[in-house]
């Protein structure tokens, strides 16, 4: 795997997946992602691998797209593609979550990083064609 500071290119859905499960073991549990790119850019597929890091069947992870939340035992998934501006209701959830020491990943979370003033991890995801993705890691540890 490269540097966190260099972008990553993934081949594969599996490799994805893998990128993420190596991450989750350099971060740890409990922290805040941000994951930004166009649909189908991957991000739901690196879900799947903080959720098997967190021993969640990859197979239980699919995109919230029509609920914005699904939650699991350690592990908090938003998919804010639908909100179309900012929701009261989903930033006190939001906040509420932040108090936990669960792991929480937003897909699409333009409309709430302003929110968002602590230390969390951005990764940006970009279709390259076919099955490869280039990931970006960005920390922002405050």
């Amino acid at each position: 795997m490269k540097k966190m500071e260099d972008p990553g290119v993934t081949k594969s859905g599996e490799e994805t997946e893998e990128l993420a499960f190596q991450l989750f073991k350099k971060f740890g549990a409990g922290k805040l992602w941000l994951l930004y790119g166009d649909l189908g850019a991957g991000k739901t597929t690196f879900v799947k691998g903080l959720g098997r890091a967190l021993g969640i069947p990859k197979a239980k992870i699919k995109s919230p797209t029509f609920t914005f939340v699904s939650e699991f035992e350690n592990l908090i998934h938003y998919d804010l593609y639908r909100l179309e501006k900012s929701d009261e209701s989903i930033s006190e959830l939001l906040r509420e979550h932040l108090k936990t020491d669960k792991t929480i990943v937003i897909e699409w979370p333009e409309l709430m990083e302003h929110e968002l003033l602590i230390p969390h991890i951005k990764i940006r995801f970009t279709h390259l064609g076919k099955d490869k993705r280039e990931i970006k890691i960005t920390p922002h540890l405050f």
